[in-house]
């Protein structure tokens, strides 16, 4: 029997939360960890309020967030220059190394899926996914 298209959906969304979920378990980092990181590039400088926008989250929530990666090493907060109200955040030593590891197990999991597929399936399934995302994201 044919699979409707919103059940293939819910089929990969689970799927990518399992892995997503394994890398977080050999990272040895919380969900909230995992977002505030993979939202940070290497060599970033970014807001609390920015970062919070990226994460999907309210200012309040990414605070807290944000700050249990301060706590933890991961995230380096300094004082805005041009505004002594802000931080500005940046990954720190600790995060770096901790998000090239998540970026190498990302790596990984990628591998597994093209290994077995030739150049035009890889196309065929990206432009898939991009139109799926563009239609999720219409209003």
């Amino acid at each position: 029997m044919d699979k409707n298209l919103i059940d293939l959906i819910l089929e990969l969304k689970r799927r990518c939360m399992t892995d997503e979920e394994q890398i977080r378990t050999i990272c040895n980092i919380s969900l909230a960890e995992y977002k505030g990181i993979t939202e940070i590039g290497l060599e970033e400088r970014i807001s609390c309020h920015a970062l919070s926008k990226k994460m999907g989250l309210s200012p309040s929530r990414g605070s807290r967030i944000i700050d249990s990666l301060v706590k933890k090493g991961y995230l380096s907060r300094r004082e805005n220059p041009e505004d002594r109200r802000s931080f500005i955040l940046s990954l720190s030593s600790k995060g770096v190394k901790i998000k090239k590891q998540i970026e190498q197990e990302r790596s990984n999991f990628e591998y597994r899926i093209r290994k077995n597929l030739s150049l035009r399936e890889i196309e065929l399934i990206k432009e898939g996914l991009e139109l799926i995302t563009k239609i999720f994201n219409q209003k």
